[in-house]
């Protein structure tokens, strides 16, 4: 393969990995804003209800039914579970508690959660220049907390830090069904597993907090939006990137959606991050940078 067919190989996914982070960090506004007018379980259900309703309905038309073998059945539950209905909700909660930049650039930590769980339960060595570079993005997260003008919200952080632990276990956990299924059948499996372990999440929740749930023309536009554009075309394009690219390259550009993020926050909202948080941020992006690059240069 010549030079000028591995770079047109490359061009689509890699349009795709910085569409799918754009496309994400706009959603993290999307979700500051509902966290107002409705819990974070009930957000996180209705988009479920809306993806759940198309992608079905898709796979029905294109694939004549969901057709999915008896033993990937467990994966695909789990992952569904896992990546859609736990992540989603714990995601809204810490973003609606914190906002929408500060989330994001604590969710750009993911490589570096991959790379302890690699550690941990496959036994991969962390070098010298890794353990650096997490410590330079564990400085990165100090100091966007402790630059926190209103004080930190404790419960929001720590919810932001779960959903980028569970983020990274989806990816990982998912990854084998990727080859073994089709984007659509893939997607309509995971939706619609997400969807019955959130139906009791936010019947629970709603129980326990009688959170006021109002119905705004904005709120309903946004929801249909987010849940069709944000996460199954999102889905669609993370999927069809993380298959075609390196690790090094996916992680470099994920950084794409803090930025989306903040630049959004600020132009929406008005929200602008302190010194101390804009150094944090770049910390954490380049040392998330640092480790992709270390990973491809050291094989």
């Amino acid at each position: 393969m010549t030079e000028k067919t591995k770079n047109k190989a490359i061009a689509k996914p890699l349009l795709a990995i910085i569409g799918v982070n754009f496309l994400w960090g706009f959603d993290f506004i999307a979700i500051e804003y509902m966290m107002d007018y409705m819990s974070p379980a009930i957000f996180t259900l209705l988009r479920l209800i809306i993806g759940s309703i198309i992608l079905t309905v898709c796979c029905f038309i294109f694939k004549k039914g969901i057709h999915i073998n008896k033993k990937d059945m467990p994966r695909v539950f789990i992952s569904g579970a896992v990546g859609m209905a736990i992540y989603f909700t714990v995601e809204n909660l810490g973003t609606g508690l914190t906002g929408a930049a500060f989330s994001s650039l604590i969710m750009a930590t993911v490589p570096v959660f991959g790379m302890i769980g690699d550690r941990i339960f496959f036994g991969n060595r962390i070098t010298p220049l890794k353990i650096l570079c997490i410590a330079i993005s564990i400085l990165g997260v100090y100091l966007l907390v402790s630059g926190e003008p209103m004080g930190i919200n404790v419960l929001g952080t720590v919810a932001m830090f779960v959903a980028a632990i569970v983020w990274t276990f989806y990816i990982v956990y998912v990854k084998p069904l990727y080859e073994k299924l089709d984007l659509l059948t893939l997607l309509t499996g995971l939706f619609l597993s997400g969807l019955i372990v959130e139906l009791p999440i936010a019947a629970i929740s709603q129980a326990i907090t009688h959170a006021a749930i109002e119905f705004t023309p904005a709120g309903i536009l946004i929801t249909i939006a987010t849940a069709i554009v944000c996460i199954i075309i999102g889905e669609f394009g993370y999927i069809y990137a993380v298959g075609r690219l390196s690790t090094t390259l996916v992680s470099a550009f994920e950084n794409v959606l803090p930025l989306t993020t903040v630049i959004f926050s600020l132009i929406i909202f008005g929200t602008m991050l302190t010194g101390s948080q804009i150094a944090g941020g770049l910390l954490i992006m380049a040392a998330v940078t640092a480790i992709a690059l270390i990973e491809k240069y050291s094989k």
